[in-house]
């Protein structure tokens, strides 16, 4: 064999080989490219996957959020109107004595009728109570001064001026306002009497 016949025969190996090996390559190629798509089709779909179920965890933690704010909402509502309902029972209660008051004080009457009094005996401890479920120190305190008031005026023969019963009155009635969130300011008597 000559040297000629030897370079003809690695050429035609080396052609052959290189037409399959080009050939191979490009198979690799379009074989690696499908798989790819493929495995980034299933990696989309599991994370589109995650995606969904993230999001409806989210929405479901987000609607019970929801219901408990609403819940929180309602509880704090039947709490103001509670106590608004208990302020104006005490209010009544009050207001009843102190008419009583006021008429000895100013001389229309000569003492207090009983009845009332014992309305007011029977129902100030009641008013404590209400008071004491549902509201602030500083509205307990500031019925209590109030009540402290009345009693030597009820039972003692004390004396007052309607100013220094109508203090501790709106002292009672500002204490209360504060606690229902009513901020505008103090409300006081303005009146000549």
């Amino acid at each position: 064999m000559s040297t000629e016949e030897i370079f003809k025969i690695a050429a035609a190996i080396i052609a052959s080989l290189g037409g399959s090996a080009l050939l191979l390559g490009a198979f690799s190629h379009w074989l690696g490219s499908l798989w790819a798509k493929r495995m980034l089709q299933n990696e989309r779909a599991k994370h589109e996957e995650s995606l969904q179920k993230l999001k409806a965890k989210n929405e479901a933690t987000l609607e019970d959020l929801k219901a408990q704010i609403d819940s929180l909402k309602q509880k704090e509502l039947n709490r103001h109107f509670d106590k608004l309902a208990i302020y104006k029972d005490v209010i009544h209660i009050v207001s009843e004595i102190l008419r009583e008051i006021e008429a000895v004080a100013t001389s229309k009457q000569e003492s207090i009728n009983s009845e009332i009094e014992h309305s007011f005996s029977l129902n100030r401890n009641k008013a404590y109570g209400y008071i004491s479920l549902v509201s602030c120190q500083d509205v307990l305190d500031r019925y209590n001064e109030m009540i402290d008031f009345f009693l030597p005026l009820l039972y003692e023969g004390g004396q007052a001026t309607w100013a220094e019963l109508r203090e501790k009155a709106d002292s009672m009635l500002n204490a209360m306002r504060v606690d229902l969130g009513i901020n505008e300011g103090e409300v006081m008597y303005r009146g000549t009497r």
